[in-house]
């Protein structure tokens, strides 16, 4: 079967049975639900696991510390910040 018979087919199948296709209301509200997680739980979480990292990077006196120190800085300020980035950039496209 030639992929374009198979992509035909797959395509009439999702438009005759749209859950198989995920065009349904719950999967909006999941694709959100994982969205406010991600931003609510693992960004903040990512950034004081790079702090931790920080930390032991200057306790061991690395000699590169310095400069991913303010890496690590910069980027947890942005992870600590993204659900209020977020919702301006939401705010501002209306």
């Amino acid at each position: 079967m030639s992929r374009v018979v198979l992509g035909g087919f797959i395509l009439i199948f999702s438009m005759a049975i749209p859950e198989i296709a995920w065009a349904f209301g719950g999967f909006e509200s999941r694709m959100n639900n994982l969205t406010n997680q991600l931003i609510s739980v693992v960004l903040p979480l990512m950034s004081v696991l790079g702090l931790i990292y920080a930390v032991l990077l200057s306790v061991t006196g690395s000699g590169e510390a310095k400069g991913k120190i303010y890496a690590v800085l910069a980027c947890s300020a942005i992870g600590f910040m993204a659900p209020q980035i977020i919702a301006f950039i939401q705010s501002a496209a209306g």
